[in-house]
């Protein structure tokens, strides 16, 4: 019988920045910087003001940084708390295809298992954001089938095994001993669509967290010898049997390894909510900023929306908390017909209770469309808007913005980050705010990247 997970383990185990194509490297570059602007947006909300004093009540070595406070504390917590507020605003890199989000996976724990190291260099560092991200995209896409056709939520479940490859890469593990952390990832798994289903959970947005930190446990008793599963995904239960009724394809799992990087298909989000609702906004706010309306009042938007989207619209109450709001595509499409973009304040209690964003919702109407169902991928997007004064205007987004195929520029990441950093924590403006930055982009350079969590320590002294 195959054993993909022998030949994924001999490839993370001999991968050198030499075998790394320039693609592969920029594309991690831009993802980890987003995911640090991503991880100071989340580092200030109820939900992770609940969470530090539980990983502070832990205890331990101080070996890693806690985003947004500086504070350090055992890897496994830091990455618990780190990817925790990675997903509060499901602002996180996506893979349209895969559907998944590898960086927030990677990063957290490559990035915390080199400060507890010390010495680790920001292009070993890279490296490790590199394969991890390349492994999450391969597992999330060779799942044959529709992402609501499995009671799974793809981005922890195979992002735990990108977490645990990026750690193992940090750690220098040799082939054997990769094999065997991916094995312990195999029974740490898990992650419903409950989480994006359900309505007041806070689950959604701290999952990551849940998942990633095992990802560390999984590494560091690699390191230390034990032994895990051997047929981490082709065995009747492994990882697509016991999942994914044995649907997947063992060609999209291996194919390329070390030659084709799936991190090069990564998008990046310019909105804080789920990247099914992009495409949509996309062609709104198209729409929305052509000269001709730009001081034209909204009548109606309708959405033609395939079978995922529709979730996102029927049955959804107004949304409780911010978490809420993230899969909600109503609330988004009415924020956007009020601020011409999705800020990140529209997601807090003030933003949700805007009277002028209820009366928005009244003129959001849906529509089913066939032709827009995607089986397990993101949909595209198809508006039509009609204004008081008559005029009725179309648009399509085959892909979001952010997209490889539609990217973020320099200045529209960088305005992503200014909004964040003013959001969340440290809480930033001005020359701080671009010093912090500079700091972050400059990372892959760095000689030991300890120095990164100097950054925030003296980020946040000087908030």
């Amino acid at each position: 019988m195959t054993n993909s997970a022998v030949e994924i383990a001999e490839h993370l185990a001999s991968v050198r920045d030499a075998d790394l194509p320039d693609s592969a490297v920029r594309a991690a570059h831009t993802c980890m910087v987003d995911t640090f602007s991503v991880l100071t947006a989340g580092a200030d909300t109820d939900v992770i003001r609940r969470v530090l004093p539980v990983v502070r009540a832990w205890g331990g070595a101080p070996q890693a940084t806690v985003w947004g406070t500086g504070e350090r504390v055992p890897d496994h917590s830091a990455v618990f708390a780190n990817a925790a507020m990675v997903h509060q605003y499901d602002f996180d890199d996506t893979h349209d295809t895969a559907v998944c989000h590898p960086t927030g996976a990677s990063l957290t724990a490559a990035l915390a298992v080199a400060e507890a190291e010390g010495g680790v260099s920001g292009e070993l560092l890279t490296r490790a954001v590199v394969a991890g991200n390349d492994l999450t995209c391969r597992i999330a896409g060779a799942i044959d089938g529709g992402l609501w056709d499995f009671p799974w939520v793809r981005a922890p479940v195979a992002g735990i095994f990108g977490a645990t490859a990026a750690a193992g890469v940090v750690l220098g593990l040799d082939a054997g001993r990769m094999h065997a952390a991916l094995g312990l990832a195999l029974p740490q798994a898990a992650g419903t669509l409950e989480s994006v289903t359900g309505h007041r959970s806070m689950v959604r947005s701290i999952r990551d967290g849940l998942a990633y930190k095992d990802a560390i446990v999984a590494a560091r008793l690699a390191q230390a010898g034990v032994r895990g599963d051997d047929r981490v995904f082709d065995g009747p239960y492994g990882l697509y049997g016991a999942y994914f009724d044995g649907k997947y394809s063992p060609e999209r799992l291996t194919a390329g390894l070390g030659t084709r990087y799936a991190g090069d298909g990564v998008s990046l989000k310019p909105w804080p909510s789920c990247r099914h609702t992009h495409a949509t906004l996309t062609a709104y706010l198209e729409v929305l900023a052509r000269p001709e309306f730009a001081a034209a009042e909204v009548a109606s938007v309708t959405a033609y929306v395939g079978t995922g989207n529709l979730r996102l619209c029927d049955g959804k109450p107004w949304p409780a908390n911010h978490i809420d709001a993230l899969c909600h595509l109503p609330f988004v499409l009415s924020v956007a017909t009020v601020h011409r973009e999705v800020p990140l304040r529209a997601f807090e209690q003030e933003g949700r209770a805007d009277p002028a964003v209820r009366d928005a919702a009244t003129r959001v109407r849906w529509e089913h469309d066939p032709a827009h169902d995607r089986l397990g991928t993101i949909e595209p997007g198809r508006v039509r808007v009609e204004f008081t004064d008559g005029r009725v205007a179309e648009a399509v987004a085959e892909r979001g913005l952010g997209h490889p195929e539609h990217p973020l520029s320099a200045e529209q990441q960088r305005r992503k980050w200014r909004d964040c950093v003013t959001h969340g924590a440290p809480k930033l403006a001005g020359a701080k705010a671009d010093a912090l930055y500079d700091a972050i982009r400059r990372v892959p350079e760095m000689t030991d990247v300890r120095e990164l969590g100097e950054e925030v320590r003296r980020a946040v002294a000087e908030q």
